[in-house]
This record gives structure tokens, sequence and C-alpha cells, in this order.
């Protein structure tokens, strides 16, 4: 990234416009090069300008600027700034620097800045993040501590209070008991390899769950299964080879 961000601003309220316009202003190297107020002049403002960042709101008129990203020929880093919480998960798929919700701060926005600008101190985070699944070695144990980021924090956690893992693309997502989420740059193989085998288990390609917290196992179509954690609706698919090895392992 140049030492000289350029950047647009995107918000259907002209109220929040002057005031991230005004946030911004204490901050030398973002160059705001234009402003956009709905779902057309955004899409037209971006494949025109090109800019390295956009401040994003989702909500554009009823429509969701999710959408308009997938409309866009160029891609930009997102700082995604809204009144609405559900669309986070969404946003990191989409490689957002950042989802900060409304009102914001001078500070929220300027570690969002860090966040983008600083490589090397990102860099140096995730290497602390994933270093304990990369290095070889013993398996965890269910009452290690490890340290994961949420929310762009630091957090010391205990293996045992993992609930389960699923890839996502080149990370992986950490489901927390306590429903809190970490996304690491990492995979579900070198989770595997590390994480203790008498608490988890692989039942997919994709998926890595805390047996601690399994309700059922139950058969499904074409030797596949479903499992049923604690606290979820939704089912688990269990693919035919893991199923098989499930049961070889734990049915008497």
């Amino acid at each position: 990234m140049k030492n000289i961000i350029r950047a647009i601003l995107v918000d259907d309220v002209e109220l929040m416009r002057i005031t991230l316009r005004k946030v911004l202003e204490q901050f030398p190297n973002i160059d705001l090069i234009g402003e956009a107020i709905d779902f057309d002049s955004a899409k037209e403002l971006i494949n025109s300008t090109k800019p390295d960042l956009v401040f994003l709101d989702i909500d554009l008129n009823g429509l969701t600027s999710i959408d308009l990203l997938n409309q866009v020929n160029h891609v930009p880093k997102i700082i995604f700034i809204t009144s609405h919480p559900d669309f986070a998960i969404k946003a990191f798929e989409l490689n957002a620097v950042d989802y900060i919700l409304k009102p914001v701060s001078t500070d929220r926005i300027r570690k969002a800045i860090e966040r983008l600008t600083n490589d090397a101190v990102s860099a140096k985070q995730s290497d602390s993040e994933t270093s304990a699944l990369t290095d070889g070695g013993e398996r965890f144990e269910a009452e290690q501590i490890i340290l994961l980021s949420f929310d762009n924090k630091m957090n010391f956690i205990r293996i045992k209070d993992i609930n389960y893992i699923e890839a996502f693309g080149n990370y992986t997502k950490i489901f927390m008991n306590d429903g809190k989420l970490s996304i690491t740059y990492n995979s579900i193989k070198n989770w595997d390899n590390k994480l203790p085998q008498d608490t988890f288990i692989q039942i997919h390609r994709s998926s890595i769950v805390n047996l601690i917290n399994v309700v059922r196992i139950e058969k499904w179509t074409n030797d596949t299964g479903r499992l049923y954690l604690k606290g979820i609706e939704k089912p688990f698919e269990i693919s035919r080879s893991y199923f098989f090895q499930i049961k070889k392992k734990y049915k008497i």
C-alpha cells in the first residue's frame, strides 16, 4: 500500500458523510478523492477512480453494498462503517479490513487505518496466532491455553472451549462455546494435526467438532451422517469416509 491512500466515502446519510469527512481530516495519509450517496453512484465512482480504500456503509437506500462489491471491476480495500452487525461474517469473507459499528470514533478509525497501513505489524500478529499450529511437536492438551484474535483484540482461550472449526478459504473460523468467533490464517489440516484426538474429531474435509458438545449422530443418505452440537439447531454433515472412521473407532 502506498504512503498516501486514495479513499472514497460511501454513505447515504449526509450527516454521517460530514462526520466521517471531519474524522478523516485528522489522517494526512488519507486522500479523500470522492464521495457517493447510493448504490449506482458508488459503483460508478469505484470503477472510475479505482481507489485504494473505500469507507462503505452496508445499507444503501435499501440495497446492500455486499452486492455492490460483486459488481465493480476494481476491488479496493474495504472498511465497513455501519449500523448493522448482522453482515460482519459476510464482510470478512470479502476480505474487509475492518467492520466498524456506528457511532464511530476517531480512535476506532485510527485503529482500522493502522491495521491497513502497517503490513509488518499485521504479518507479525498473524504469525503469533498461527505459529503454535504450524510448529511441529506434540498436540495441544484440552486445558492448554493459546492466543487468538477476536474483533481485533488478542485473547487467551482454552482449547477445550472451542466448539467447532470450519474451513474458510485460506482461513479457518473458530467458534467458541460462548459464541465468540475468531478467524485465523490457517488450515483445517493444521488444526487437526494439533488438537487433542480424545476431544476433537474431523467429520468433513472442512469441519472439526468438539466431541464433548455432540448431542447425537444419525445416519443420512449414501453412507453419510449428520451430527448435532449442543445449542446449534442446524446439523453438521459427516462425509462418507469420516463417518466410516467414526463408526470404526467409537462404535461398541
